[in-house]
């Protein structure tokens, strides 16, 4: 293949991601990872530049690893029993557990979680996004606010944007309320739960997309301490249309203290250890979740319209609960099948857009009364 010299302005001519005509012979996607030489200057630079962030983003991705996997080692092989410990819940692991107490005791928590910058699958600009939420609970109430920012790259070429000017959007606001209608035990070994929940959803103005339904879930001690869960919430929406009716999360998660997992080690000859702490747990779980926005009335993508954020993440976590009052919870997560969805003012759904997978990481600490 001979040398070309492309010297387009990849924000105003280009006809793909990167800015190169859409008959050109070279990959858009090798274009950019290679930084060819033979291409213009700008050209060269951004590839240059994408390479550098691959190289760090991926650095990134082993450190965290890296890290997590010698804090769960050590924990799990070095960490001595102690006198007194408590369960966390009566129960290792904060997914398989409702988020409604069976008690009059106060809980607080707060969550934090980060999603690593992700290309949109057209090549048209980027997007990482942070979020925290906080969350009350008590008897058999809990509310909770949750709050997500957006940090947009290249944002001149979004797909979805009406206008060059400003962003899509940079921040959405989520508020519910549930209500507990169960929580029990059956025999030793499971437990469920069910609740009715009201939530709102928006860019700026409240309430936004009003939504009404439940979400529950069911837990089994399936081996001496390792407890797999399953979680299920459906919630219909305000529009109430075909296109735009409700939404469906699911979750499924296995969870075991420090001790019921050094006694299994233990039983099939793996390790000799003495007893582990119930206080230390591991969890892994697998969530699909899906939440619907109303956008703003002067919104640069769909003036009061709906935006559905849609993905599916598989997370390993550490929990510690030091002692009755206090939990926290640390882990890396992962991102896949994602894309934004959106629907007009009445609910009729437009256009969707896909996301690359991306690596996160959450963080949760809880404080009881």
């Amino acid at each position: 293949m001979g040398r070309a010299f492309i010297s387009v302005n990849p924000l105003e001519e280009g006809k793909t991601g990167c800015g190169l005509s859409t008959n050109c012979p070279l990959c858009t996607q090798c274009a950019l990872k290679a930084g060819c030489h033979t291409l213009s200057p700008a050209l060269f630079e951004r590839g240059c530049k994408k390479r550098r962030e691959r190289v760090h983003n991926a650095a990134m991705r082993i450190f965290t690893y890296l890290s997590f996997s010698v804090v769960v080692y050590l924990l799990l092989l070095s960490a001595p029993a102690c006198a007194g410990e408590t369960n966390i819940d009566s129960m290792p692991g904060f997914l398989v557990s409702a988020p409604t107490n069976v008690s009059k005791e106060l809980r607080l928590q707060g969550d934090l979680s980060f999603i690593e910058d992700s290309d949109f699958s057209n090549g048209l600009g980027s997007v990482n996004v942070a979020r925290l939420s906080l969350s009350a609970d008590y008897s058999i109430f809990n509310l909770s606010y949750g709050y997500s920012r957006f940090n947009w790259h290249r944002k001149g070429v979004v797909g979805f944007m009406k206008q060059q000017e400003g962003v899509p959007w940079e921040n959405l606001h989520d508020v519910t309320l549930r209500v507990r209608a169960l929580n029990n035990k059956i025999g030793d070994d499971w437990r469920y739960w069910l609740n009715g929940q009201l939530s709102s959803s928006f860019e700026r103005d409240f309430p936004g997309a009003l939504g009404a339904g439940l979400d529950g879930g069911i837990a089994y001690d399936f081996w001496d301490g390792w407890m797999v869960g399953l979680t299920l919430r459906s919630v219909a929406l305000s529009p109430l249309r075909d296109d735009l009716f409700g939404e469906q999360d699911y979750g499924i998660a296995i969870a075991v203290s420090q001790r019921a997992l050094r006694n299994a080690m233990r039983a099939v000859g793996l390790v000799d250890l003495d007893d582990g702490s119930d206080s230390i747990g591991f969890s892994f779980a697998f969530t699909s979740s899906e939440r619907t926005y109303r956008l703003a009335p002067d919104s640069p993508v769909a003036s009061n319209g709906y935006l559905s954020i849609i993905y599916s993440k598989i997370g390993t976590y550490l929990d510690y609960s030091p002692d009755d009052q206090w939990t926290f919870s640390l882990g890396p997560e992962f991102y896949y099948d994602r894309k934004y969805r959106f629907h007009d003012s009445k609910g009729k759904s437009g256009s969707s857009y896909r996301l690359d997978n991306g690596w996160g990481g959450y963080a949760r600490v809880m404080w009881r009364f």
